[in-house]
């Protein structure tokens, strides 16, 4: 079997532009590290804060709201991540992990029907969608929502 990689760059705005995330591979992902840099467009010092993330060759899906909080969704491989959800903070600090796991369990439906309607790696059914208020993130999963509140990270599943 061959992996498909992701590029060695990539690179994710939010949607006012203000914030930048750069995902990159040092090394051509022999180390399946992604460097993760977060920048401010707006100011003059612009590099807000610069990680390793834990995902493998980095997220599959992300997100960067207008407060400069990032969503990471999977990791690039198909695999019933540990790194599901993560969200991290403007200053770049973890405010939330979910794993694959803890999300079925929240959901409370049957593994096989998360696999069975996922379109967008193994658990999403469509992309993840900043609420208007701009204060959560919404995941359709398994004809169910969960939301995802961007202050403390905190994921419910929807009425």
């Amino acid at each position: 079997d061959r992996i498909v990689l992701p590029p060695e760059r990539r690179i994710f705005g939010s949607p006012s532009g203000r914030f930048e995330l750069t995902l990159e591979s040092q090394d051509g992902w022999r180390s399946r590290e992604a460097l993760a840099t977060m920048r401010s467009l707006a100011d003059r010092s612009p590099t807000m804060w610069h990680k390793t993330l834990p995902h493998e060759r980095g997220p599959r899906h992300v997100l960067v709201t207008d407060a400069g909080e990032t969503v990471l969704v999977d990791e690039w491989i198909h695999v019933p991540s540990r790194y599901a959800l993560m969200l991290l903070a403007a200053d770049g600090s973890e405010l939330a992990r979910y794993g694959f796991d803890a999300l079925v369990q929240l959901l409370g439906v049957p593994r096989r029907a998360v696999s069975e309607h996922a379109r967008l790696g193994i658990w999403l059914s469509a992309p993840p969608s900043l609420a208007a208020d701009g204060r959560s993130v919404r995941f359709e999963v398994a004809g169910r929502t969960l939301m995802l509140r961007l202050a403390d990270g905190v994921l419910r599943a929807a009425p």
